[in-house]
């Protein structure tokens, strides 16, 4: 069934959910069924108070992402390389001597060799 094919009802939810991305959250999480939320939506109507929880933050986000970026590089910039090269191998060592005790621990593994025919010494 094509989008034009669509009840003009369900074309409608289609733009509301499209502007409430948590309810899409709910439905994916198992929380809430899309049958549950249609029938919701068509009692209670789009400008419910119980859906202000679910619209899209596009705006809050866009702040977010204008603030973390430069944050992200600010703290990028002041990574010392010589000194996490330094502290990358010596987590290498510890892990290699970690390795090297569990080793130690662990049972040989010289394969068992078969039991020998007692009476093989008579040559029959």
């Amino acid at each position: 069934m094509s989008k034009e094919t669509l009840p003009p009802s369900v074309q409608e939810f289609r733009t509301f959910i499209q502007s409430h991305p948590g309810l899409i959250k709910e439905v994916r999480e198992g929380r809430r069924t899309w049958n549950e939320l249609y029938q919701d939506w068509v009692i209670l109507g789009e400008d419910h108070e119980d859906w202000t929880a679910y619209q899209s933050t596009t705006k809050s986000m866009n702040d977010e992402q204008g603030e973390t970026v430069p944050a992200l590089m600010k703290m990028l910039s002041q990574i010392n390389i010589q000194e996490l090269q330094q502290q990358m191998s010596q987590f290498s060592g510890v892990i290699g001597n970690v390795q090297r005790v569990l080793s130690q621990f662990q049972k040989p593994s010289n394969p068992k060799r078969p039991p020998q025919d007692p009476f093989s010494f008579r040559g029959f």
